[in-house]
């Protein structure tokens, strides 16, 4: 049963406060999406996902994003899901996360990415939302309970499934993460990197490279500011540097 029976003012604040681009703690952390409610949802979106978008087979794309997912899902503590991933016919350098834990690369993004390190950063990246669970807090302060009702109550209404998980997909959710949901997302996916293995600078690497893209590409404009991201990661690197790989003691 929905756990949204609470008084229409409290939603209703939350709701509004969802689109700030820097949110207080308490509504960065409001959810209203269950555990299991997150898994149907992510069930809905996959199929539809499947049906809007062409999802490539080409083992020279999901071979790498698979083993490599997997890798980084082994160093997790605990797990709310059954993590997936899924490479998709798109030329722009992105990557997505729907909720429920299913993980999406674009094919444009092996045009950027160098070696195995830096397509682990990404991926531990998008790993790190769907381990916090941003992806259904975004829903949670993005849409309204009536919305997210029918969506879980097996709407009739298809075109409700079809918009929400195209705005996933599209990144109209990414622009609903908060900034410290991002930077925390980069902080769990470099702890799995190391703890699987690979150099810390991969994401370091890959973001200096989207920048110097320039600004008009879609995946900077719904992150922080990549300088920021930046310095945060190289902190945590020279926080890092005497632990061997593999070794990482914090406790994801």
């Amino acid at each position: 049963m929905l756990l949204w029976m609470r008084k229409g003012c409290v939603f209703a604040l939350f709701f509004v406060l969802g689109g700030c681009a820097y949110l207080e703690p308490l509504v960065q952390d409001f959810n209203i999406i269950s555990v299991s409610e997150e898994r149907q949802l992510g069930q809905q979106f996959a199929e539809q996902i499947s049906k809007e978008m062409v999802l490539v087979e080409d083992p020279q794309f999901t071979g790498p994003v698979r083993r490599i997912g997997s890798q980084l899902v082994a160093g997790l503590r605990h797990r709310d899901f059954d993590y997936h991933f899924y490479v998709v016919k798109d030329a722009s350098p992105n990557a997505f996360t729907i909720p429920g834990g299913s993980i999406y690369v674009h094919t444009g993004l092996f045009k950027l990415v160098g070696d195995d390190s830096e397509l682990a950063g990404v991926l531990g990246h998008e790993i790190g939302h769907a381990y916090e669970r941003h992806p259904a807090k975004a829903m949670s302060r993005s849409y309204g309970a009536d919305f997210l009702t029918n969506l879980l109550l097996g709407s009739k209404n298809n075109n409700q499934i079809r918009s929400a998980a195209l705005q996933i997909a599209k990144g109209g959710i990414l622009t609903r993460y908060s900034r410290e949901e991002e930077l925390v997302a980069d902080e769990v996916g470099y702890h799995l990197i190391r703890r699987a293995g690979y150099p810390g600078d991969g994401l370091v690497r890959f973001l200096k490279k989207l920048q110097s893209q320039g600004s008009g590409l879609s995946i900077l404009s719904t992150h922080p500011p990549t300088p920021e991201r930046v310095a945060r990661l190289e902190a945590l690197q020279r926080q890092d540097q005497n632990i061997p790989a593999g070794d990482q003691r914090r406790l994801i």
